[in-house]
């Protein structure tokens, strides 16, 4: 948060405390983003831990959780149970002792592991850890739990190292999970605690996990067991008092709740929505899917206003070009004022002559560097060298005290969000070749908010990234927004994160996207948990009073060229509705 605000936003905190500040709640993340995970492959809705499982549940959007046993001779495969009993129910007693260690990879494949759920399922097999990396490696955007039973974890690392990304490691092994994160650092850390049971026993993995500061725990998940009265086991308040603490203070770990014994119960998915879940477990993903859907349909309203919904705090404000209006954009310095005063700034990518990713605006140098020689000035970025680019002074048209200020390098960024975990950057897309720039930001993507006004190229990034969060920002008339809004609403805003749109406002104060029309485009986002910005053109851009008329009608975010006002907006914002409340 800006440093010169920080007597305003300490008064909105200490007058908001007469009443409750808002919680999290699943509502405020992306529909898309919410993670279904599909317990042993499909739940109860295949044969589990089968190939048709795995691919059932990515074709719904859901998450396989799969289990990892070693054969005999040393195969990795799929499977849960310890031996057969429950597999091969009429299979001789001899082989339903027996277990997956005890046959090889050539006998294991004979068995028929679908026929106990019923004839339709006849004939499925077992299926090898070498299938599954076949099969992630078809969409970069599948992910898959891996729950180890007995397995060499080293063995496991080595071979799901082309989809290490992909993987989700899974276990109920603190230690265990250390030790996977220094073999494979680029795949998830998911703990499963509690199969149901009290704070007696969660409670104390609990707080080994706040004891590490979650180290190497990118997921988490609370088996809850609910009684005839809907009462749950963990109780309600440790439930709401756990995900109100890692929400908070480590907003980068899903917390998942698993309703184990009520599968198929919405009531239930709904009530541990209200305790803080931003993801469920479950044996039947597709009614957690129909109650998760419901729950966000409900909370849908027209007058809806972030202050009752998003902590302060917790406002997103992009810095356009770096720094707005108020530094050098694309700078380095920019880019610091931003994020330590709160907002998140904004980078233009483009390549250079050499291919390397940096941060520039324009198509050519002749506005950042007005004294520099015609034939320079008409240049590009792709004309030059990163080291050329590097050598040009970006800041010096803004002032004096800017003299000496460099554009950028993507590498660069990527290095300073690695040092600060809880740091965003937006990048809006100039010319840039998508499968170097995820490789590159690999470590950070989701830290990235990638933009454009182009929806084919979120989709194309997406194949690539599906980690990183887009921006899909329209311009123009509202007739035209409007045609947009209404092209992306039939394919359920697919892939879009954010959505900004552009207004201006004349000097009778009337907007060209309206209020009212960014409130019902902002009903409709909503529905999918996509969040709602706004950016003001001109120096409309400075004035409270255009800020207060888009939040009174729901919009919950901004990108400013002046960022110092907009914050400023925002926390006078806060403090008026705190005070008529």
């Amino acid at each position: 948060m800006n440093r010169f605000l920080t007597a305003a936003v300490l008064a909105v905190i200490c007058a908001a405390s007469m009443a409750e500040e808002p919680r999290f709640n699943v509502r405020d993340m992306p529909l898309e983003r919410v993670n279904i995970t599909a317990h042993r492959g499909a739940g109860n809705l295949a044969p589990e831990n089968t190939l048709s499982a795995l691919e059932l549940s990515w074709s719904n959007g859901w998450v396989p959780e799969t289990d990892i046993r070693t054969t005999k001779d040393g195969v990795l495969v799929m499977f849960h149970d310890g031996n057969f009993k429950r597999i091969l129910p009429n299979a001789p007693d001899e082989l339903k002792n027996k277990g997956i260690a005890d046959l090889t990879w050539e006998e294991i494949q004979q068995l028929d592991i679908g026929s106990f759920r019923g004839e339709q399922f006849k004939g499925q097999k077992v299926v090898s850890l070498a299938d599954i990396v076949e099969a992630l490696k078809v969409d970069r955007s599948r992910m898959i739990y891996i729950d180890i039973k007995n397995v060499d974890i080293a063995q496991l690392a080595h071979q799901t190292a082309e989809v290490e990304s992909q993987i989700i490691f899974t276990t109920w092994d603190y230690d265990l999970i250390h030790q996977w994160k220094k073999l494979a650092p680029k795949s998830d850390g998911f703990i499963w605690m509690g199969l149901g049971k009290g704070e007696d026993v969660v409670g104390p993995v609990i707080e080994r996990l706040k004891a590490e500061k979650f180290a190497d725990i990118d997921r988490m998940q609370i088996h809850v067991n609910f009684d005839d009265q809907g009462n749950t086991t963990p109780g309600e308040e440790f439930l709401r008092e756990t995900a109100d603490f890692i929400h908070t203070n480590y907003p980068n770990v899903e917390v998942q709740f698993m309703p184990w014994n009520v599968c198929d119960n919405k009531d239930c998915y709904k009530k541990l929505l209200d305790l803080g879940a931003a993801g469920f477990g479950s044996d039947r993903p597709d009614i957690a899917k129909e109650a998760l859907c419901e729950y966000y349909d409900a909370g849908s309203v027209p007058d809806w206003n972030l202050t009752d919904h998003i902590p302060l705090n917790r406002v997103i404000v992009q810095a356009h070009r770096g720094y707005g209006n108020f530094g050098p954009e694309g700078s380095a310095e920019s880019f610091f004022r931003a994020w330590n005063e709160g907002l998140v700034p904004e980078a233009d990518i483009r390549l250079t002559k050499d291919g390397q990713i940096v941060s520039f605006h324009d198509n050519d140098l002749s506005r950042i560097l007005v004294d520099a020689p015609e034939e320079l000035k008409h240049k590009s970025i792709s004309d030059l060298t990163l080291e050329e680019v590097k050598a040009l002074d970006i800041g010096a048209y803004k002032g004096e005290e800017y003299k000496g200020q460099r554009a950028l390098s993507m590498a660069e960024i990527v290095e300073i969000l690695k040092e600060h975990p809880t740091w965003m950057v937006y990048c809006d897309i100039k010319n840039v070749n998508f499968e170097q720039l995820a490789r590159e930001t690999e470590p950070v993507h989701r830290q990235m908010i990638v933009c454009s006004t182009y929806y084919d190229q979120l989709l194309a990034w997406k194949k690539v990234a599906p980690r990183s969060l887009t921006l899909h920002w329209i311009g123009g008339p509202q007739e035209s927004q409007a045609k947009r809004i209404a092209d992306l609403e039939k394919v359920h805003f697919h892939g879009i994160d954010q959505l900004q749109l552009h207004t201006s406002v004349d000097a009778d104060g009337h907007f060209t996207t309206t209020p009212e029309f960014c409130q019902e485009v902002g009903q409709k986002l909503r529905r999918h948990g996509i969040l709602m910005q706004s950016l003001i053109w001109g120096p409309a851009g400075s004035k409270a009073e255009n800020y207060a008329a888009l939040m009174d009608h729901g919009v919950a975010s901004f990108a400013t060229d002046y960022p110092t006002d907009t914050m400023k907006a925002i926390s006078d914002y806060y403090q008026s509705r705190s005070e008529k409340k």
